[in-house]
């Protein structure tokens, strides 16, 4: 302000002195400033009172993001918790059913193998009975060889092939790797699979919170977020993104798709305020060109 008004009295001074003004124009130019200090002042303001409310819009946000968020965690933990421990119930009764179903296998196979043989052997008996009673007598040498057979090898039932599969039992299907359900995730947002993908994402996120993908699963997910309508929870995943990796290449497109999302909710003040971001830091950009397009358009 004090500045301003000793380039204007100087002016004026100067202007005095080449006999080209008179104390009228001095007024006049004095004037002139204040105004432009006041429109100055006003503008600072108004930017002021646009950043603050961006900033409790945020916070906002994350408040209700928080608040909606914990509810929905403690719930999956008890169900979790729940699954487990029926799946441990499940284990269980699996083991008594197959132990039971060995038993009643090995119990019955040798007792229907035992009567079948029974029958045989009555069947044999009463073949050799009418065969005595009606072939004329043999020499004693030739009747032992005839009643006396080779005895054969005894074959493996099917039953017993059977109970030594069932021994084994089934093979346990591996949970994915951290890795296996990344490919998936992205597996799915390239189908535009977007709810698969907000799931699977989230799921490795929760199982390496630290990976090699971590960067570019937060990007799919708050991708698959903003896909998805969940217009505030896209905008903080991108956030989430942007600090946690502030020279990531994905950046820029992530203030790209915060300052839309803003726009999709009617706040064209925030959305001004992010893409002025964008080109400042990132003006080479191909996302700077389209911000400018915005901005000429909100």
């Amino acid at each position: 302000m004090k500045s301003a008004r000793r380039i204007t009295i100087g002016l004026a001074l100067a202007l005095l002195v080449t006999g080209c003004a008179g104390r009228d124009d001095v007024i006049v130019l004095d004037n002139r400033v204040y105004t432009l200090q006041r429109q100055i002042q006003q503008l600072k303001e108004e930017t002021d009172g646009i950043k603050n409310q961006v900033a409790g819009r945020t916070a906002q946000l994350e408040k209700k993001i928080e608040a909606s968020q914990q509810p929905l965690l403690e719930k999956q933990a008890s169900s979790w918790n729940e699954l487990e421990g029926l799946k441990g119930r499940l284990q269980g009764l699996q083991g008594r059913l197959d132990s039971l179903e060995f038993s009643q296998k090995r119990d019955t196979a040798p007792r229907a193998a035992l009567e079948t043989l029974s029958r045989e052997l009555k069947d044999l008996q009463g073949r050799v009975q009418r065969l005595e009673q009606t072939a004329p007598p043999a020499p004693a040498a030739a009747q032992a060889t005839k009643t006396e057979k080779p005895s054969e090898p005894a074959k493996e039932s099917k039953e017993t092939k059977e109970e030594r599969a069932e021994e084994k039992g089934p093979e346990k299907a591996k949970p994915a790797s951290p890795e296996e359900v990344f490919q998936q995730a992205r597996s799915a947002g390239k189908k535009k699979n977007y709810e698969e993908a907000h799931k699977k994402y989230s799921e490795y996120l929760k199982q390496a919170p630290q990976g090699k993908h971590r960067e570019e699963a937060l990007f799919g997910l708050a991708e698959s977020l903003g896909e998805l309508k969940e217009q505030e929870e896209a905008i903080l995943a991108y956030q989430k993104l942007i600090k946690s990796f502030p020279k990531s290449p994905y950046v820029p497109e992530a203030l790209l798709r915060q300052a839309s999302l803003f726009i999709t909710l009617k706040d064209s003040g925030s959305a001004k305020l992010i893409l002025e971001k964008l080109i400042k830091e990132y003006p080479k950009t191909d996302q700077a060109q389209t911000a400018r397009k915005k901005m000429k358009a909100i």
